[in-house]
């Protein structure tokens, strides 16, 4: 900002006249505190270091309040004082926004606004941006929103192909990366192991179509345990379905997969032709992929992403 240039003041409740500090951002916008509330927010340490600055390094206003400029602009100052502000909580207008606050927050070693942003972070972006969201969770040492976030990367089939690169990889190590490709990967094996046996079923399979005799059944099909009775031959186009989405549950271990699972399409196709499968397999198949889908989220919800060494 240059001399001639005015700085104006922020929008409330940054534009008090009983403040006793002035913050100007980089843009020139004054940001009215108080001391009270950054010494509190803060260490001791960095609080004489950023704000206690010696009085001939301080400008004054027309009201002799002391005036310190800082290296963020308003957007990233007001957010920070936000988050240190009680009853005031900040939204940020994209990821950059918020890294840009993450990084004030450092800065200034506020732990608990830091802390703060990370909660209002992850709830605000993870629907679209959990990579990132995820590396930020490792740079700042946020296990359990790394495990969020890491959860909800199970819906990228095939999590390791370039493919899949994405920004915040730039900010984490190579061991956080690998953590969550092992973490995909076990929650995979676990999935597909749901279809292997089916002991987990309840006795509401017992009137399943899959399970009945009919015209379609014959020799060769592999035999799974099937709730506690022991092991039954499956029909042929169930076998294959099991088979099927179990490897696509390998790839990408997450409930969407089974709604949009090609091989759930191709097992009605199959049945129908069966004049004995045919009249019942949508009913039975519907309940059975409910139960599938339940089972799938319990096994994938005891995988663990694995602590940082």
């Amino acid at each position: 900002m240059s001399e001639a240039e005015e700085a104006t003041t922020a929008q409330a409740p940054f534009d008090g006249h009983d403040c006793d500090l002035i913050l100007c951002s980089t843009n020139g916008v004054n940001f009215h505190v108080f001391k009270l509330i950054l010494w509190l927010m803060t260490t001791r340490a960095v609080f004489k270091h950023k704000f206690t600055l010696p009085q001939s390094e301080f400008q004054e206003d027309v009201s002799s309040v002391p005036v310190i400029h800082v290296a963020e602009s308003s957007t990233t100052l007001r957010s920070l004082l936000l988050l240190c502000y009680p009853a005031a909580t900040p939204t940020f207008d994209n990821l950059d926004d918020a890294k840009a606050v993450l990084e004030a927050a450092k800065n200034y070693d506020m732990q608990a606004a830091l802390n703060r942003a990370g909660d209002l972070i992850i709830a605000q972006f993870l629907s679209d941006h959990f990579l990132d969201l995820y590396a930020l969770s490792c740079q700042f040492g946020w296990e359990h929103h790394a495990q969020t976030a890491a959860t909800r990367a199970l819906e990228i089939k095939d999590l390791g192909r370039p493919s899949n690169g994405f920004n915040g990889m730039r900010d984490i190590t190579a061991l956080d990366y690998h953590r969550l490709l092992v973490y995909h990967y076990e929650c995979g094996l676990a999935a597909q192991e749901v279809g292997d046996s089916l002991s987990w079923l309840g006795p509401s399979y017992r009137d399943m179509q899959m399970w009945r005799k009919c015209s379609c059944r014959g020799s060769g099909v592999r035999t799974r345990q099937v709730a506690d009775v022991g092991t039954s031959t499956m029909v042929p186009w169930f076998d294959e379905y099991l088979i099927l989405s179990g490897k696509e549950l390998l790839a990408r271990p997450c409930e969407s997969t089974l709604l949009e699972s090609e091989s759930y399409n191709r097992a009605i196709i199959k049945a129908v032709e069966c004049n004995d499968c045919g009249s019942t397999v949508v009913k039975s198949m519907d309940r059975f992929r409910a139960l599938y889908i339940a089972q799938v989220k319990k096994v994938v919800a005891t995988v663990r992403l694995r602590e940082a060494f």
